[in-house]
């Protein structure tokens, strides 16, 4: 399989982040978290990026790779659009469309509920299996791939550090 293209992205330096500050009229702004925010952002979108780019190279976004691995996750039981939309924090219309578009494609089947035949559940197809166990393998050596330039205890330092940003965002929420 050919390797997908993927945008470069680039951090602010730290001499236009300063300018920047300044410019605005906020010369006490640490600029240290400034430029660890900036640098998180980036990081995050390019990531964020990739990811995207790679799913897409198998047909995929975010939700439509989310809702194979719920239902592969709750096999052999199909699911019901309103759990799968509960799982997945979103409104069963978007769930409607998702099960449609794979359906189409497919990699999932809408089935009766043995209790009530009015109800439809969604299963996953062996097309659809077929693709997440090509899919996440990829992936999750794309993930070792990344963090491979980091030892052990960098990525557990890492860990502890996003833990610590993750408990300031009700903060940064104005909560």
């Amino acid at each position: 399989m050919t390797p997908c293209p993927v945008s470069q992205f680039r951090s602010p330096k730290y001499e236009r982040i300063q300018r920047l500050v300044e410019r605005l009229g906020a010369p006490s702004m640490d600029r240290y978290s400034l430029e660890a925010y900036l640098l998180l952002m980036s990081v995050s979108d390019e990531v964020r990026e990739i990811a995207n780019t790679k799913l897409s190279c198998h047909g995929l976004g975010e939700g439509r790779i989310m809702t194979l691995v719920l239902l592969l996750e709750n096999q052999p039981e199909p699911l019901s659009h309103s759990r799968l939309a509960e799982l997945m924090s979103v409104t069963k219309g978007s769930i409607t469309g998702l099960v449609d578009s794979l359906e189409q494609d497919g990699l999932v089947k809408r089935i009766e509920a043995p209790e009530d035949r009015r109800t439809r559940l969604i299963a996953i197809t062996p097309a659809g299996l077929d693709l997440v166990n090509v899919y996440l393998p990829q992936k999750w050596r794309g993930i070792e791939q990344l963090m491979s330039h980091l030892s052990l205890e960098e990525r557990d330092t890492l860990v502890g550090l996003l833990q610590k940003v993750q408990e300031g965002l009700p903060a940064y929420r104005g909560e």
